[in-house]
């Protein structure tokens, strides 16, 4: 009994059992909540995830929308401009093509067509290959045959695009436009840097999936294309996906609800990543369990309730963004690693909201300035003219047009003409009412709307507009001076509907431009005037090439010699469909249409062709010819002049350049460049229409000029007794104070032939000696002048 009783003690004793018993109890209660705690965060995980994939989706579906309605509204600006309507009709396809990739490059759309009403190819900038272009369009062309436009996904060159397509009207259907954004690799990364995860677009072939673009890594991709499980996601499934030892939560829907073919975006949540703040939680957990062995089970349960109450907040505020709540954020408390995800959390509830918010901004609003865009200003408009309808009001718009901003944009580049255009706009801005619209139709047209204003209040906010634009630009320490044309259309007098009230209001700018007129109202008539002028523009291109212009030639008569000296070539230009157009209707067609500079050449080169022969015969001693304000910016026409006077055999000194002093004066320090370089190769260079213009004499003497030419308005009435001889004798005497040889163009009377005479002039052309005539003609005429002469 003794020795049992000196047996050691085996096992633990009663204490030992009851706090193993609770130290397993506690121990079994901690593996009990971190497993709760591991369930409950993945949940969470992917319940927002799956919220933020939805919210994804939304989120595409408003960009596709905005992208679709945004191609939808250019492509029917381009379908409705006269100018494009008039070259597709007449099948001017260069013209056509011309203005399809301007009108592309303006919204930086991917691909531009133009397509017959049977949908063959006619102009194609971007798909190479017609046929399968011409397949890959027949849905979407079927869609526009019965709803008049359509909108939809295409496969061009096998890759994806969004197109829009609109019919063109002249009247009847004479073509289909269409202009796409390409479902590409930008695309995919500008959508990832919206949205926070990977994009793929893709099409599915029952096994396997075709990738089109990806933002994963190039294994990722890879791993992609051969997972026979990412089929499931394109048939609607969310599901798991282990591309190259990494995984990711998949959710793949259409690009576009629209006709063509169902390009999918599947959208690759990194569950990896999206795990990783969880794992590091589960790991610090684990160590504070350790320390918190011998704590009261109370501990570990708050310890769980303090855990699963954030991440079940964050549950419900991931569905409340799903639902579309972006204003209310979750309460922040502390400063630990839940802390941290709510703050991260409501940082992402943020960027997404502004994120929509931009989208929504850039899809009505002009990138440069700020202002609302055409589709804006017009929905608008419409607006406006329903509500004046409904209380019998007026509405006026205003559409103005810079003066000489291509000149600028060319002569200075594409950032300063940025630049002007941004000043410009924060000018109207300051200038506008607050319950007027400014907005930017593009390039360097803007429209103002003004609510219950009539034609006389429209065009004096118009003249105040365009008085504020008068003050010279400053930037980048150049002074630039602009003007503008405005054209003004009021509602209900000139139009009952804002597509037809905004087109009358340009007709009634390109007006005010031609006529050199700031502001301009619109006039009836002046729609079959503006046709007119766009059927002449479509000619224009061609008449060169038609051999429709031809030269007639009008002597210079020498007052003391009484002998032909020089000779002026005009232009003149007769079509099948308009017979004679005079040269104050086409030249500025042909400055605007940007022919001018090419019709200059032909002229040049034509006249010293003409003029050879009678020069090397001694008939003339020099041609004169015309040019146009863009010539004198012109930096390679001193070299061809040069290269056409060696090609005819002419000496430079027998070629007489003439300018007006408005010419000269529109860009003086270009101009005095061109006339320089000009004269160093022996040219003579005249001032035609002295006097109208608003030179100073300390400007002309700056110019390398020989001779001056007193415009025919001071000519004509000479003899009349009228206050033209006081003009005229100051002119003389101002031009041989100078060294110049003074001209008077129009003379048609003796008594103004004799006036002249004696204040000394030293040369006359008008009617009086010879009207312009042909080559042939002018040379009969020069013999029978020299004989009469000689005779006398």
């Amino acid at each position: 009994m003794a020795d049992e009783a000196l047996l050691p003690r085996r096992g633990l004793g009663f204490r030992g059992r009851i706090v193993l018993g609770f130290l397993l109890l506690l121990i079994g209660t901690q593996i009990a909540t971190l497993a709760i705690v591991g369930v409950a965060a993945e949940r969470a995980v992917r319940e927002q995830l799956g919220d933020q994939l939805k919210v994804s989706e939304r989120v595409w579906a408003q960009l596709s929308a905005a992208s679709a309605e945004r191609l939808q509204e250019s492509v029917s600006v381009l379908a409705n401009d006269f100018a494009f309507r008039a070259a597709v009709a007449t099948q001017d396809q260069p013209t056509a093509e011309v203005a399809l990739l301007n009108h592309g490059m303006r919204i930086d759309a991917d691909v531009a067509l133009l397509l017959a009403p049977d949908g063959a190819v006619q102009v194609s900038i971007g798909p190479e290959d017609d046929q399968e272009t011409v397949r890959a369009m027949a849905p979407l062309l079927a869609e526009a045959e019965a709803n008049g436009h359509a909108t939809g996904v295409a496969m061009l060159d096998a890759r994806p695009f969004l197109l829009a397509v609109v019919p063109v009207m002249a009247p009847r259907r004479v073509a289909w436009a269409a202009v796409g954004l390409h479902y590409g690799e930008a695309l995919a990364r500008r959508y990832r840097g919206i949205i926070g995860m990977d994009v793929v677009f893709v099409e599915g072939d029952g096994t396997f999936v075709r990738v089109l673009a990806s933002t994963l890594p190039d294994a990722q991709t890879a791993a992609l294309r051969l997972n026979r499980e990412a089929a499931r996601a394109i048939d609607g499934a969310d599901i798991d996906l282990a591309l190259d030892g990494r995984h990711y939560a998949a959710h793949a829907f259409s690009a576009a609800l629209m006709s063509g073919r169902q390009v999918q975006v599947m959208l690759l949540a990194d569950l990896d990543e999206a795990l990783t703040p969880y794992h590091r939680l589960r790991d610090q957990i684990l160590w504070l369990a350790g320390l918190a062995v011998l704590v009261a089970a109370v501990l570990a349960v708050l310890v769980g309730q303090g855990i699963a109450r954030p991440v079940q907040r964050l549950a419900d505020a991931a569905r409340r963004i799903g639902a579309g709540d972006y204003d209310t954020t979750l309460p922040v408390r502390g400063r630990d690693e839940l802390s941290d995800l709510a703050r991260a959390f409501n940082g992402m509830q943020r960027e997404i909201g502004q994120r929509e918010a931009r989208i929504r901004f850039q899809a009505t609003h002009d990138d440069l300035t700020g202002l609302p865009s055409r589709g804006h200003a017009l929905g608008v408009l419409e607006r406006t003219i329903e509500r004046a309808r409904q209380q019998g009001r007026n509405c006026a718009v205003l559409i103005l047009d810079l003066d000489r901003f291509k000149e600028i944009n060319d002569a200075l580049g594409h950032a300063f003409g940025d630049a002007v255009l941004t000043g410009v706009a924060d000018r109207l801005r300051a200038a506008v009412r607050g319950e007027d619209l400014l907005a930017r139709l593009g390039g360097d047209e803007f429209l103002v709307l003004l609510d219950d204003a009539d034609a006389d209040a429209a065009c004096e906010r118009a003249r105040q507009l365009a008085r504020v634009l008068e003050t010279p630009f400053r930037l980048e320490n150049t002074q630039v001076g602009l003007e503008a044309s405005i054209g003004v259309a009021v509602y209900p007098g000139h139009a009952d509907d804002a597509a037809t009230l905004l087109r009358r209001a340009d007709i009634a700018m390109y007006e005010a431009k031609q006529q050199h007129v700031r502001v301009l109202v619109y006039r009836a008539g002046d729609d079959e005037h503006h046709l007119r002028q766009v059927g002449l523009m479509g000619l224009l291109r061609y008449a060169l090439e038609l051999q429709q212009f031809r030269l007639v030639f009008q002597p210079k008569i020498d007052l003391a010699s009484r002998r032909v000296v020089h000779v002026e070539a005009l232009l003149r230009w007769t079509t099948p469909e308009y017979g004679d157009v005079t040269p104050d209707e086409f030249i500025p067609l042909a400055e605007r249409s940007g022919m001018i500079r090419a019709i200059t050449r032909h002229v040049v080169d034509e006249a010293l062709r003409q003029a050879a022969p009678w020069i090397a015969d001694g008939l003339i001693e020099g041609v004169a010819v015309n040019l146009s304000p863009m010539d004198l910016v012109d930096g390679d026409l001193p070299e061809y002049v040069a290269q056409r006077l060696q090609a005819h055999g002419v000496p430079s000194r027998s070629l007489v350049l003439e300018v007006t002093e408005h010419t000269v004066m529109r860009d003086l320090e270009a101009a005095r460049t061109t006339m320089h370089r000009l004269r160093e190769q022996g040219v003579r260079l005249s001032i035609d229409d002295f006097g109208t213009g608003h030179s100073s004499l300390a400007q002309l003497r700056s110019l390398p000029v020989d001779e001056i030419k007193i415009d025919k308005s001071f000519v004509a009435d000479l003899g009349d007794g009228s206050g033209d001889a006081v003009i005229v004798r100051s002119a003389i005497e101002i031009g041989h104070n100078m060294g110049l040889k003074v001209i008077a163009e129009g003379v048609e009377g003796q008594a103004s032939l004799a006036i002249l005479e004696a204040l000394n002039c030293d040369m006359v052309q008008g009617y009086l000696f010879s009207r312009p005539l042909p080559p042939d003609a002018f040379v009969d005429w020069c013999t029978r002048f020299q004989r009469e002469q000689a005779d006398a």
